[in-house]
């Protein structure tokens, strides 16, 4: 079954880059914008995206130390930036396996416990995110023709969000399903978090942060490729946008569905599908450059720690 899956996924995924290359290869008026970039606007992703990778870091410290496992810097990064390699590499997700797998044998970080602070964390993320949104919605002078549908999507997320973490702590779903299994352990993680408010509000200014550097990535995306300065507001939108291709993550490093998401965004917010699609490609090569660069380092670095864990047990 998962071999089916891999096969698919990968499938998939060498179908969706023959599409991407033959549209971009038809639309002339994309080749040229693709000339447009240069180096340092590049040099300027690539140091966003390191720095989205610390902050991916920093998240994943904070949760840690709830459970008094103190990662040394070398961990905390290293596991950021080997998880999004992984990701890149292997469909749903599959670089989370490495991150939990570390924690399990390093610090005895059980699966269970992983999964409950992963899916709080996508609480989190979501619901700001939706708030976000629905503030760049009503704060924006010109509103798109979309503007309700976005405004009620955002509002809906948000209802759907809060219910969710508003569920008596001693309640739990009672279906064996794999969706009652998901948000019971989301529920399981976001009792442990709302409990402790400077955590709770660490956890919500990372995340700010990093959804605000993600929108600065695909303004700098677009100025590059357009050669002018694009309005922020509906580059934030297709920014916040893109991160829900995260709930249909089914190939590596979830090319295709972020691609469409971020090409039907762009055009509704009137900046352009063609444009969106390459904002969105030269964003994953920002990406791709230093993780692909320190992902192997630290997956050595990381490895060796594992093995010196595992002698000084068996030396006790």
């Amino acid at each position: 079954m998962i071999k089916r899956r891999i096969w698919w996924s990968l499938s998939a995924l060498i179908f969706i880059i023959a599409a991407i290359v033959l549209y971009i290869s038809l639309q002339r008026h994309l080749l040229v914008s693709i000339q447009n970039v240069s180096l340092s606007a590049l040099s300027y992703l690539i140091m966003i995206r390191v720095v989205f990778l610390v902050l991916n870091g920093i998240l994943l410290r904070e949760f840690t130390l709830k459970y008094r496992i103190t990662l040394m810097p070398k961990e905390w990064f290293g596991l950021s930036v080997v998880t999004t390699m992984g990701n890149f590499i292997t469909p749903f997700s599959g670089g989370l396996i490495a991150r939990a797998t570390y924690l399990k044998h390093r610090y005895a970080f059980s699966y269970a416990k992983f999964a409950s602070l992963l899916t709080a964390n996508y609480l989190i993320y979501f619901e700001v995110i939706a708030i976000a949104g629905l503030i760049t919605l009503m704060a924006s002078p010109e509103k798109p023709i979309y503007y309700w549908q976005m405004a009620l999507f955002f509002v809906m997320v948000i209802i759907i969000v809060s219910t969710l973490v508003m569920f008596p702590s001693s309640k739990r779903l009672p279906w064996h399903n794999r969706l009652a299994t998901i948000i019971n352990d989301s529920l399981e993680g976001w009792v442990l978090i709302k409990s402790d408010k400077i955590l709770l509000g660490k956890l919500m200014l990372y995340t700010f942060v990093s959804i605000l550097l993600h929108g600065f990535s695909f303004w700098i995306a677009f100025f590059a490729l357009k050669g002018e300065a694009v309005s922020f507001g509906p580059v934030f939108l297709v920014s916040l946008l893109s991160i829900f291709s995260l709930i249909g993550n089914i190939t590596p490093g979830n090319l295709g569905i972020q691609e469409a998401i971020v090409s039907i965004s762009s055009e509704i917010l009137g900046i352009g599908a063609g444009l969106g699609l390459l904002a969105s490609l030269l964003i994953r090569v920002a990406t791709l450059i230093p993780t692909f660069t320190l992902g192997p380092i630290f997956s050595f670095v990381l490895t060796r720690e594992l093995a010196g864990n595992k002698n000084r047990n068996d030396d006790k």
